[in-house]
Order: structure tokens, then C-alpha cells, then sequence
């Protein structure tokens, strides 16, 4: 269509674009306006809600609505609710409620909640929960968004006074002000996500991947994707100067498949395109020919130890292996009164983070090789840039922005390495930005895991034996499954009394997704089968399943099955006895409910675990202070927020150490951009 000139209200402030009216209002607000709280996250598809903006005071989906249709209307974007020294009511509650974490559908959320206040200015917790049912957040729980909508109505209603600004929260202790460093710029849409920095001379980076679950490349063309117009670069695995790969992360994982070597899974990396428009460079990766061998494939870790199985890696189907024996098994299984058997499957799990992954990358004004982007490891991102471009770690540089979600997705090093390939052999800016799509198809994912196993107790519930063996698919690629098996074992065991163990882990190479980390890193998996077990096992001896872990739970001081006893106190029965009164509640309640007819019955689960207690080492962490000009101190440690609050953790602790207000200290987990 024609560009039009369209003109519209956005925060009481007239403006005037020229534009194809159907363009995305999205588009217009985070391009040419500049407001960029009002985030993308599902490929303009409207379903994430992170775009949520209001329009004559009605929350809309910004990507599903054209410009043209604002015209002559009214627009309120985050940046138009309240500013720091003026917070909105709901502003200020998201941050006394702890309902902000990684932030990034915070703006839509405070303002489809403004509307309903509007509304309903008395909402019950159903209304509220109704108004943001198409607000997705992958962080919170939602209850606290709830506490704090609710918090802001009366407010607004004059029945109590404003939440105190966030400001000085006194002289910390541990455990003190929750108040997060970070919250005023997320809730005001100042906070810069990656996708939100705009450079001069900016390109784009598409990914060429494989469209086969298991081939072998044969030939790769890339002439004509160099002749499309606005594309500068076509980047195969002969372009990379250093180690084609991931290092010790991902031992046989290629950052670009060359030709000859196979590609075992569907959406493997075969190419990058770098050019001057995001639609350029997918028109480049679209023109690259391949030609490919299919092979034959297969899903799960059963047909891959099939003996007909295809060769998926070069030294066989089985990444890695542990096994842990300790007690005397016969003897326990000579006491035992009971066993119970099983088997157990778990699927894989996306982590579905709002924010797809999304790097930028530049050369600094050192000349050094630079990249934003959220990671949990931002030396090891470092050591895995210089590896694949031949360079001296000083010559590399990584820095943490606000993080849109992680909860391990984003520990994958694929996504910095090929940006900073494309920025080394252009020398020019790149963004790399994946579509949900890819995110998907290309991101890891949560081990799936097959577990069988069986517990011999005495009939008064004491627990004498457990065999267990555990088959962790690690997809196509290792990207750290090399170490599930240790997790996998010690994760199986749990905080329990045992008088013997028998337990065998193995990683097995599909052609699935490759697996990595994701919350509980290769433990929740095993711990999900042991503690539906504990539960047939309680059902078997008719005993009550809190009881039954109470009486074998581990105490402070005992030596665990693992052979050794634990460096710091467990816990375990202690918090056993803190729930117990909610548990016996629930109990009860679920009894009353499932007493009256209908097709619907409720239960109540019980579960316990451990995590990393297997793990030897010190837990160490260097970090460093200045004292600024200004009278302040800076404070620069190396642990990644994305979320979780370790800024405003960090902080605290730094802040009482210094004995001084948390607001003299300043955190640096990061370098800064200057963007």
C-alpha cells in the first residue's frame, strides 16, 4: 500500500508517521517513536500478550493491530503511566509486591490491569485473574501480580495511602528490604532489553539450518544468496578462523556444519546470513542450496541402543555413563518385607522464556569483539568466543543486559558464538534475534528421561534398598549432557536413609532436540521418579506418605548414601514439620470436596528432593569494590540476574558488609554498553 501520513495521540502527546498503514502499531511505537516497553515476544501472532498497549483505554494487541486503525485515537504505552519521581499506583505495588522479576511482560501487564481498574475499581482475585488471562509470564506465578493489582484498587479507591516510593529501604541486613534494584526501570519501560538497543550501521544475522531430522551435507551453494540485495555477508564453517564448535560445553556440537559432516537434527545450523535488513537476510538464507543424504533417525534413547540403531555421534550412541553402588544390597533385600517397581517417563520442556534469544553484537571502542546478550556464564560465553575466533580472551568481551527469562535456555553458547562470528567478519554491528519458531526448534530443551526402578522397605516404612536405572536423552548434540548422569544419581537418592543403593545413569544420543539446562538441571527427572515411588510404597504399606518421608528423611550429621556426610546442614525434616500443617489442611480440604458427587476429584501431592549435593568443590565467587568520586560504592561481581533478584541479593550482602544504605551501592554484574 501507499505510505500514508497518520496521525494519533500517544501519552497526551500528538505525533504524526509516514508509514504503510498496515503496518504493525508495534512496529511504529518501538521503531520510529521509540517506545519500546511494549515488547515482542510470539512472532507477531498476538498470543503472548507482551505487546499490550491501550488504545482509547482498551488494552489491545499491538502487533495484530495496523497503524491505520489508530488514527485519530488515543495510545498509552508504559512510558505514558508514571515516571520514576511519579509513579502510578500500580507501578509502585508491582515493585512492594515483589510482582517484577525479569520484567518483560511487566508493561503489558500494568496496563491491561490500568483498564480494568478503570473498570472494576473493586476487582475480586477471579476478575483480576480473568483480565490477564492472555498476559503470559514465565517467572512470577502470578500471585503476586494479583496481590499487587488488587494492593493498587484500593489506592486508587483512597482506602489506604500510596506505597512508599522505592527508596532509601535503610540499612540492610540479610533478609531485610526485598525492594529489587532494578524494579523502577522495568515498570516504567526505561529498562533496554537487547532487542530494545538501536546502533548505527546495524545488521542482521539469519540462521540457514537443516530441514532434515538426521542427513549428511553434501554440497552447499551460497552464490546466490551473496547476490540478494542488502546482503553483505554468507558465513559457512569454513569461515570460522578458530575451533569449529563449542568447547568443553558441547564437544561435538559445530557451530556451522561444514560439507561432509552430517547434521543430526531438524533445525542444525548449516549457514549464517548477515545483511542489511532482517528480511534481506531471510531472503539470503532462503537462496543458499543444499543438497543432503537423509539417513535414517530415531527419537528415543530405546532405538538409539537398538542394535540396528543409526549412527548418530562417531564414537557410538552413548554420550557418557555412572554408576554408584554403596551397602550391602543382598543383605537389605533380605530384610525387606516390601518392593515396589516401576517405570517413569518424562517429556521434553521447551522454557518458553518471553524473551527469544536475542544477541547483539559490535566492536567496542577498543576494538574488541562485543556482545549483549542474557547468559548465566558470561566468562564462559567469553572463552567459547575466543576459542571459535582465534582470539585472546582480552580481545573478547560479553555483557548481561536486563534478561526477558532464562531459567537455562539462555546458557547456551551457540547464539554468542555465531554473533560474534558475524560481527568478526563483517566488522560492522549485528543483531541476532531467533523467531519463536526457532526458539523452539533450536533452543535446548529439559532432558527427557526414562526411569526404572524399585524399593525394598521393612513393613513399618523403614527404607532399605533402592536400584534404579536412568536413561537421559540428550537430543542431538551434548550441550552439557556429558554430566547428567552424576546429576541424575545423586538427584535419585534424594535426602533419604538408605542401607543400600544401586544406581546406573546413562545419556544417550536421538536425533531430538538437543537437551541442556533448564531448572534443576538434570534433577527434577530423577526425583520425580523416586518420589512416585515413595508414594506407590506408601500405598502398598497403607502408610501416610509424609510420615513415611519424615521417618527416613536424613538428619544434620549423618553420613548419606553417597558415602560421605554433608558439608552443611540439610533441612529436610525440618521443613518436613513446617509444611505439615498446610499438607494435612489441604488434606482435609480435598476429602470435603471429593464428599460431594461429581466428576470432578481433587488430591494432594507430597514431594521432597536435594540438588547438587553431590557436587565437590568450594562455591566461591570473586567480586570487587571501588569507592566512586561521588561518595558511593561500586560493587562488580560476576552472577547473572535474569530474574531471580542475585542484583538486589548481591547488594544487600555488599551493603550490610559496608555497613552503609543500600542506596550507596551500586551493582556492575555487567560491562557497560554505552547503548
Amino acid at each position: 500500500m501507499p505510505l500514508q501520513d497518520i496521525t494519533f495521540t500517544v501519552n497526551l502527546r500528538t505525533v504524526s508517521v509516514t508509514v504503510d498503514p498496515a503496518t504493525p502499531l508495534l512496529d511504529v511505537l518501538r521503531g520510529p517513536l521509540g517506545l519500546t516497553g511494549a515488547k515482542q515476544g510470539c512472532d507477531y501472532e498476538g498470543e503472548c500478550g507482551a505487546c499490550t498497549i491501550l488504545l482509547d483505554g482498551l488494552p489491545v494487541r499491538a502487533c495484530l493491530t495496523p497503524v491505520g486503525k489508530v488514527a485519530g485515537r488515543e495510545v498509552l504505552t508504559v512510558e505514558g503511566l508514571g515516571t520514576p519521581d511519579a509513579l502510578h499506583p500500580l507501578q509502585s505495588a508491582f515493585i512492594t509486591h515483589g510482582a517484577v522479576q525479569c520484567g518483560f511482560c511487566t508493561p503489558a501487564m500494568l496496563l491491561t490491569a490500568k483498564a480494568l481498574l478503570d473498570r472494576v475499581p473493586d476487582p475480586t482475585a477471579a476478575e483480576v485473574i480473568e483480565a490477564l488471562d492472555g498476559q503470559l509470564c514465565r517467572c512470577t506465578g502470578y500471585a503476586k501480580i494479583i496481590a499487587a493489582v488488587q494492593a493498587a484498587a484500593a489506592v486508587l479507591r483512597g482506602e489506604t495511602d500510596a506505597a512508599p516510593a522505592p527508596g532509601d529501604p535503610g540499612l540492610p541486613v540479610i533478609g531485610g528490604s526485598a525492594l529489587r534494584v532494578d524494579s523502577v526501570a522495568k515498570v516504567t519501560g526505561a529498562a533496554r532489553y537487547v532487542e530494545d538497543m538501536r546502533v548505527p550501521g546495524l545488521l542482521h544475522a539469519h540462521v540457514m539450518r537443516s530441514p532434515h531430522h538426521h542427513a549428511r551435507l553434501l554440497a552447499l551453494e551460497t552464490a546466490a544468496a551473496g547476490r540478494v540485495p542488502g546482503v553483505v555477508a554468507v558465513l559457512t564453517a569454513g569461515d570460522i578462523p578458530g575451533e569449529n564448535g563449542l568447547g568443553d560445553y558441547s564437544e561435538d556440537e559445530p557451530l556451522l556444519t561444514p560439507t561432509g559432516a552430517t547434521l543430526r537434527m531438524l533445525g542444525a545450523p548449516v549457514a549464517l546470513v548477515v545483511a542489511e535488513t532482517p528480511a534481506a537476510a531471510a531472503e539470503g538464507a532462503a537462496a543458499i542450496e543444499a543438497r543432503y543424504a537423509v539417513l535414517p533417525h530415531t527419537f528415543d534413547v530405546e532405538g538409539a541402543l537398538a542394535a540396528d540403531a543409526p549412527r548418530i555421534a562417531g564414537r557410538g550412541n552413548m554420550l557418557s555413563a555412572e554408576q554408584v553402588q554403596t551397602g550391602d544390597f543382598a543383605a537389605a533385600l533380605a530384610n525387606a518385607a516390601v518392593t515396589v517397581v516401576g517405570e517413569y517417563r518424562t517429556a521434553y520442556l521447551e522454557h518458553s522464556a518471553l524473551e527469544r534469544e536475542t544477541l547483539l553484537g559490535y566492536l567496542d571502542v577498543a576494538g574488541r569483539i562485543t556482545v549483549i546478550g542474557g547468559t548465566h556464564e558470561p566468562y564462559y560465553q567469553q572463552k567459547y568466543i575466543a576459542g571459535a575466533l582465534a582470539l585472546p580472551p582480552k580481545q573478547v568481551r560479553v555483557i548481561l543486559p536486563p534478561t526477558g527469562g532464562s531459567f537455562g535456555g539462555k546458557q547456551d553458547p551457540w547464539p554468542f558464538v555465531a554473533t560474534a562470528l558475524a560481527v568478526h567478519r563483517t566488522g560492522r554491528p549485528v543483531r541476532l534475534m531467533y523467531t519463536r519458531q526457532e526458539s523452539f526448534a533450536a533452543s535446548p530443551k529439559r532432558h527427557p528421561y526414562t526411569v526404572r526402578n524399585s524399593i525394598a522397605a521393612t513393613r513399618d516404612g523403614r527404607l532399605l534398598a533402592l536400584r534404579a536405572e536412568m536413561d537421559a536423552n540428550t537430543g542431538a548434540y551434548d550441550s552439557g549432557g556429558k554430566w547428567i548422569p552424576n546429576y541424575a544419581i545423586t538427584a535419585g537418592g534424594g535426602p533419604y536413609r538408605w542401607q543400600a543403593v544401586d544406581l546406573r545413569a546413562r545419556t544417550v544420543y536421538t536425533n531430538g532436540p538437543k537437551s541442556g539446562q533448564y531448572r534443576g538441571y538434570g534433577t527434577a527427572q530423577a526425583a520425580f521418579a523416586t518420589e512416585c515411588l515413595l508414594d506407590e510404597l506408601a500405598q502398598a504399606l497403607d502408610m501416610d506418605p509424609l510420615a513415611l518421608r519424615r521417618q527416613n528423611a536424613l538428619a544434620d550429621g549423618e553420613v548419606t548414601w553417597l558415602g560421605y556426610p554433608a558439608g552443611e546442614s540439610l533441612g529436610f525434616a525440618e521443613v518436613l514439620a513446617a509444611v505439615e500443617p498446610y499438607y494435612r489442611a489441604l488434606l482435609a480440604d480435598a476429602a470435603d470436596f471429593n464428599s460431594t458427587p461429581g466428576p470432578l476429584r481433587r488430591g494432594v501431592g507430597l514431594a521432597g528432593m536435594w540438588y547438587r549435593f553431590g557436587k565437590s568443590g568450594n562455591l566461591r565467587i570473586e567480586a570487587h569494590a571501588e569507592l566512586t568520586r561521588d561518595g558511593q560504592f561500586a560493587i562488580y561481581c560476576t552472577a547473572p540476574d535474569y530474574g531471580q533478584g542475585t542484583t538486589t541479593a548481591m547488594a544487600q550482602m555488599a551493603a550490610e558488609a559496608l555497613g552503609v544504605p543500600r542506596t550507596l551501592v551500586a551493582m556492575t554484574s555487567r560491562g557497560r554498553s554505552g547503548l
